[in-house]
């Protein structure tokens, strides 16, 4: 690769980005979908025992796992029921993103958010993408921000920025609500905000996107030159 003269960009995110309480909108989504379905199953079960204690009907079985049947000895005096009913069950979770596809995760939020400020598009560049790469092993190693592109400036073209995440990782989760909750964060920085600018600035041509995993915690580092 072309040498880099003493122009490089280095921007890193510190202790001080360090992810606070959040919910994606993932996240919020499946948390209301798990109440739906318990909620309907629960009014399923409500709704079957009613109607067989007033018809004194035989064992039945919703659609939803629910099972009704009567079972007590009152004397005669009310129809009694006993109600039991199974874990409600919902979609298969969706499958964990590929590093590949966090890539174009990236570069499509970044082209979004670009194009909203009047910015061109950027594409993907694989030599890019292995240095994000090594970016982010190494902070997941050293913990240490910034530390990368200085160490290894010279291996890039000049006029290069890279930006990372927190120095201690993402805590676990899906790959999508880590990813997307640190652009969110970074773009609500605002104007004058390192990362935020970082994104926007106009020259940039290219994009890599590096993402490791150590313990459970994601380290992610972006790349962006001209």
């Amino acid at each position: 690769m072309r040498l880099a003269g003493p122009c490089a960009v280095v921007l890193a995110c510190g202790a001080a980005c360090a992810a606070g309480p959040y919910a994606s909108n993932g996240a919020k989504l499946g948390e209301a979908l798990a109440f739906a379905a318990a909620a309907a199953a629960a009014q399923v079960v409500q709704s079957e025992a009613e109607r067989h204690a007033r018809n004194s009907a035989p064992v039945t079985r919703s659609s939803m796992g629910a099972a009704v049947a009567q079972g007590c000895d009152n004397d005669d005096q009310y129809a009694c029921v006993s109600v039991t009913a199974a874990a409600p069950t919902g979609p298969a979770p969706a499958p964990e993103m590929s590093e590949d596809d966090a890539r174009d995760y990236v570069l499509g939020y970044v082209n979004g958010v670009r194009k909203l400020n009047g910015t061109g598009p950027l594409v993907r560049d694989e030599s890019l993408d292995t240095f994000a790469r090594a970016g982010s092993d190494e902070l997941a190693q050293d913990h240490r921000p910034s530390q990368h592109m200085i160490d290894h400036a010279r291996e890039i073209r000049a006029g290069s920025v890279e930006v990372q995440g927190s120095p201690d990782g993402s805590p676990p989760g899906s790959v999508q609500d880590r990813i997307a909750e640190i652009l969110l964060r970074w773009m609500g920085e605002g104007p004058g905000g390192i990362h935020h600018d970082a994104i926007l600035r106009p020259e940039w041509r290219k994009v890599g996107v590096g993402i490791a995993t150590s313990t459970g915690r994601m380290y992610f580092t972006v790349d962006f030159s001209g």
